[in-house]
C-alpha cells in the first residue's frame, strides 16, 4: 500500500500516509479541483477478498456522506481504484481527544470540568443528528475524536479554547438501526474499553450503545482513566458486562450519578438521548449548556429592532368578515379541527381555485406499501383577498423532475409532476414577519425566538406555520412546488439550488455552521428561479407529499444551518416527534395574486 504516495486517486494526489489500521491506510492528499488538502482512506488489499468487510466499507461511505453536521467528519468522494474502494474526506489538522488525554494523564492533570462540558455537548449533539436518522456509530473512543479549529493548528499542548471544536470520525463500525439484515446477532465489534455490555455481549444494539460510550469517554475526560481495564481482552469484556463502574475520587455526588446512569448496564436505566445526559452533567457541575447561552426558549421578548426585510403588507379584514368566515368553516366542520382546516388538500380537485392542479407521472419506485395516504383536510372557502406579488416568485406551470432514485429512507422515488403556475416566497418567514403577526393575532409564539429580526424564525410547528400562510392568504407549498422552486427544469435537474455540486466549489463550507442567518445574504444559495435559502438555513414545512406519508406525518425539507442536505432530501415527522421542532422554518405560496 506505500506504492500509493505520489500517485492520484479520481481527483486527489496522494501525498503521505497519515496512519495504518486493521482495515485500512489514512493518506494525506490533495484535492487537484478545490486545491485543499483532505484525507483519503484506502482499503487494505486483503479485504477485497471478503465481501462483507466490503460491503461494511461501502456502507460507511454511503452513510457518513449523507450526514451534515459541524461536528461529525464530512465526507467528499467515494470510489474504487483498482478494485481499491477509497473515501475522500475532509482533512482535520489536529490531535485525537486520545492524545490529548494521555498528555494530560502525563502530567497528573485534568480537563477543567466547563471543557468537559463543553465538549460533552458538541459530541452529544452530532451524536443524537445522527441517531435522529438512525445511525448508530458503535465505536465512540476518544481516539475517534478530533481536535479541530480552523484558525490556528491544535496541538497536544494547545489550551481547550472555545473556537477548538471536537470532530467525530470514523464510522467504519456505522449501521442503519432498522437495516436488520445487516445485524449479525453474537457479532461484536468495537473497542472493548468503551463497549457497552450489550454490544460486548454480542447482542442486539440500538443508538443507547453510544450513549453508553459516550459515558466512558466522559468518565475517562473526568477521571483520567477508563472505567474498565485489566490486562486481557476478556477480562475487560467481562467487566463491562456484569461490574459498575468503580466510583471517580473527587466529584460530587450528582457527577456520580450522572456518570452511573450513562453507564447502566439495561439499556432501559440509561439515558434515552445524549442531551440528556448532558442537561444533567451541566445541573450537577452548575456549567451553562452552550444552546442555554445563545436561545431563550418558550418565551416573547421584547419586540427586535426594525427588519430591513419588508414585511408583509396586513390584509384588509373586517370583523363581519371574520365572523361570516367562522361560520363558514364551523359548517365544514368540527372546531377542533382548528389550524389543521387551513391545510389545502392538494390532491382534491373539487376547489381549482383554491388547490393547485398536481398531476404525477408513474414514478420509477412504487411507495412502501405500508403507508398510507397523505392527512385528508377540508379546503378553505374561496379567499376575499389575495396576496400581492411582492416578495414572490412565479414558477412557471411546467412538469418537474422530482425525488431521487434510488430512494432511500430519506428520498422518495424519482417522479414526474405538472405543475399550474404558482408563487412562492423569495425568502424564509423572518422574525421580523412572524412579530407582526404575532401582535396583531395573539397566536402563540414559537418554542425559540433567536437570532435578529431578517433571521428566519424557527421553533414554529407545521400548524403554526399554516395559520400564518392562511392569515395572509397565502399557503404553505406543497412538497413538489418546494423541491420544483429549488431544483427547476429539465429531465435531470440540479440537486442543489445552485447546482451538482454539494459543497458550491466550497462556499457551503464557509457558511454560518452554529446559528441560522439573515435570510438572503448568502449570494450563491439561491435557485434557478430566484428563491434563497431552501437549504441550510433552517429546515422548511412543506404541506402536500407527492408520494404516499403515513396520516398525521408532516415532511420537513431543506437541513438547517451546520447541515445542509440536498434538495430531494425530506424528513418525514412523526406527529409526537420534536426533536426539529426548534430548527424548522417555513415560507409560503400561493397559485394566485393580484
Amino acid at each position: 500500500m506505500s506504492g500509493w504516495v505520489g500517485k492520484t486517486v479520481g481527483k486527489v494526489r496522494i501525498d503521505r500516509l497519515l496512519a495504518h489500521g486493521g482495515m485500512a491506510e489514512v493518506y494525506l492528499g490533495t484535492h487537484l479541483t478545490l486545491d485543499r488538502p483532505v484525507a483519503v482512506k484506502i482499503l487494505h488489499s486483503y479485504v477485497e477478498e471478503d465481501p462483507g468487510l466490503l460491503a461494511r466499507f461501502q456502507r460507511e461511505a454511503k452513510v457518513v456522506a449523507g450526514l451534515r453536521h459541524p461536528n461529525i467528519v464530512q465526507v467528499y468522494d467515494f470510489d474504487a481504484i483498482d478494485n481499491h474502494p477509497y473515501i475522500v474526506m475532509e482533512y482535520l489538522n489536529g490531535p485525537t481527544l486520545a492524545s490529548y488525554l494521555y498528555v494530560l494523564h502525563e502530567r497528573n492533570e485534568k480537563l477543567p470540568v466547563h471543557d468537559v462540558a463543553r465538549l460533552l455537548e458538541r459530541l452529544s449533539n452530532a451524536l443524537d443528528y445522527a441517531h435522529g436518522l438512525d445511525v448508530i456509530h458503535r465505536d465512540i473512543k476518544p481516539s475517534n475524536i478530533i481536535l479541530h479549529a480552523n484558525a490556528d493548528e491544535v496541538t497536544v499542548d494547545t489550551p481547550l479554547t472555545e473556537d477548538i471544536d471536537v470532530i467525530l470520525t470514523d464510522f467504519g463500525l456505522v449501521r442503519i438501526g432498522q437495516a436488520t439484515v445487516q445485524t449479525l446477532q453474537g457479532t461484536i465489534s468495537g473497542t472493548p474499553n468503551y463497549m457497552s455490555p450489550e454490544q460486548a455481549s454480542g447482542g442486539e444494539t440500538d443508538h443507547r450503545t453510544d450513549i453508553y460510550s459516550l459515558g466512558v469517554v466522559l468518565y475517562e475526560m473526568l477521571a483520567g482513566r477508563v472505567p474498565f481495564d485489566a490486562d486481557s481482552t476478556l477480562t475487560v469484556i467481562y467487566k463491562q458486562i456484569n461490574e459498575p463502574p468503580p466510583p471517580i475520587p473527587g466529584i460530587s455526588a450528582e457527577v456520580q450519578a450522572v456518570i452511573d446512569r450513562a453507564l447502566a448496564k439495561d439499556p432501559d436505566d440509561r439515558y434515552q438521548s445524549c442531551g440528556q445526559m448532558v442537561g444533567d452533567f451541566c445541573s450537577a457541575t452548575g456549567t451553562k449548556p452552550e444552546e442555554e447561552q445563545e436561545t431563550v426558549r418558550a418565551t416573547l421578548p421584547a419586540p427586535p429592532e426594525p427588519a430591513t426585510v419588508s414585511v408583509r403588507p396586513k390584509p384588509v379584514r373586517s370583523y363581519a368578515l371574520i365572523i361570516a368566515a367562522l361560520i363558514g368553516m364551523i359548517s365544514l366542520s368540527a372546531m377542533a379541527i382548528g389550524a389543521f382546516l387551513l391545510y389545502p388538500k392538494l390532491s382534491s380537485a373539487s376547489s381549482e381555485t383554491a388547490t393547485p392542479k398536481i398531476t404525477l407521472a408513474a414514478p420509477t419506485e412504487t411507495a412502501p406499501p405500508t403507508m398510507t395516504a397523505s392527512p385528508k383536510t377540508t379546503v378553505p372557502p374561496e379567499t376575499i383577498d389575495l396576496p400581492t406579488s411582492e416578495g414572490m416568485v412565479k414558477i412557471a406551470a411546467a412538469t418537474y423532475e422530482v425525488g431521487l432514485t434510488p430512494a432511500d429512507e430519506f428520498h422518495a422515488a424519482s417522479q414526474s409532476v405538472s405543475l399550474s403556475d404558482f408563487w412562492i416566497d423569495e425568502y424564509q418567514i423572518t422574525n421580523a414577519q412572524f412579530q407582526q403577526y404575532l401582535e396583531e393575532t395573539d397566536a402563540q409564539p414559537p418554542a425559540v425566538w433567536p437570532g435578529g429580526p431578517n433571521h428566519p424564525v424557527r421553533g414554529v410547528t407545521w400548524e403554526q406555520s399554516q395559520a400564518y400562510c392562511s392569515w395572509i392568504h397565502k399557503r404553505l407549498p406543497a412538497e413538489a412546488e418546494w423541491e420544483a422552486a429549488g431544483r427547476g427544469p429539465g429531465q435531470n435537474p440540479q440537486l442543489y439550488p445552485w447546482g451538482t455540486d454539494p459543497t458550491a466549489d466550497g462556499k457551503v463550507l464557509q457558511m454560518p455552521n452554529q446559528d441560522s442567518y439573515d435570510v438572503g445574504t448568502q449570494p450563491f444559495n439561491v435557485s434557478p428561479f430566484g428563491v434563497y435559502d431552501l437549504v441550510g438555513n433552517v429546515w422548511e414545512w412543506v404541506g402536500e407529499a407527492y408520494s404516499n406519508i403515513q396520516e398525521g406525518y408532516r415532511i420537513l425539507h431543506g437541513g438547517r444551518f451546520g447541515i445542509p442536505q440536498d434538495l430531494a432530501y425530506r424528513l418525514v415527522v412523526a406527529p409526537d416527534d420534536h426533536r426539529y421542532d426548534e430548527f424548522a422554518g417555513f415560507r409560503c405560496a400561493s397559485e394566485q395574486i393580484k
